[in-house]
């Protein structure tokens, strides 16, 4: 191996989805301190921009190995399209971490959850990371690595998320495919799979059948050994990690960065 630096990423180029706010921008800024060129995608131009004026104003040597692009992950050809530019800037893929993902805010038991708002769930979460990992595999250099992003719920259940919970399950999956089949190219294909994070995703009011609501908090309640959620930073380390050759003899793995969840409910 290596000897250790400071810039392990350096020259490298990483791929990031989702990567405005949350774990994902946290995940562009950790690549960039340590030398990576990141093209980032989101659906929202304003909150790239608001990302790229962040990243200026505090690493201004950063700016020539940022790119951004709107993009939403459902349409493949849109993904395409940003991959395209990627490799067409700056060469090809060295790794890649697909971030981006939709929650909804209802907790609903099966029979009372539209099917529609299952169809949406799935078209984001698992569609639109086939997309990522179809245009990602196929733009990356032999020897790269590519990281999904999946959630704890796909090991401990918790009643009224099935749809996120199905979605999640299948990024696992995806996961597992992939690993069979990039190996051959030695790509390396793992999932971490987070507890909850604290962006402004795990903070919206997550609405019940009564029409009663609630918000997860950091209490004696929440169904974690450690009662409080992951700082962004804490979720974009370990996926760092697995886009490193640190981690070169790490493949086909889901890891649990969820600070020891259990099964149990939200709802209490």
């Amino acid at each position: 191996m290596a000897p250790p630096t400071l810039t392990p990423f350096q020259g490298r180029v990483i791929a990031v989805t989702g990567g405005s706010r949350g774990a994902g921008l946290a995940l562009v800024r950790y690549l960039l301190e340590r030398g990576a060129r990141v093209s980032a995608c989101a659906t929202s131009e304003k909150n790239l921009a608001e990302a790229v004026a962040g990243i200026e104003k505090d690493m201004p040597d950063a700016k020539d190995r940022v790119m951004t692009t709107v993009v939403d992950i459902r349409k493949n050809d849109m993904v395409k399209a940003w991959i395209d530019a990627t490799v067409a800037k700056w060469g090809k893929l060295d790794g890649a971490a697909n971030v981006a993902a939709r929650m909804h805010s209802k907790v609903y038991p099966i029979e009372d959850f539209a099917v529609e708002d299952l169809e949406d769930m799935l078209q984001c979460n698992v569609v639109g990371t086939f997309n990522c990992m179809q245009h990602e595999l196929k733009a990356m250099k032999d020897g790269g690595s590519l990281v999904n992003v999946g959630s704890q719920v796909a090991k401990y259940a918790q009643p009224g998320m099935s749809a996120y919970m199905a979605s999640k399950m299948a990024v696992v999956g995806l996961t597992r495919a992939a690993a069979f089949e990039a190996v051959a190219r030695k790509i390396r294909v793992n999932v971490v799979c987070p507890g909850a994070i604290d962006t402004d995703m795990i903070k919206q009011p997550l609405m019940l059948p009564s029409g009663e609501s609630f918000t997860c908090s950091e209490d004696s309640n929440f169904p974690a050994l450690m009662k409080r959620f992951a700082k962004p930073d804490e979720i974009a380390a370990p996926i760092a990690f697995l886009l490193s050759d640190e981690s070169k003899y790490v493949t086909k793995q889901e890891w649990y960065v969820d600070g020891g969840f259990y099964e149990t409910s939200y709802v209490g």
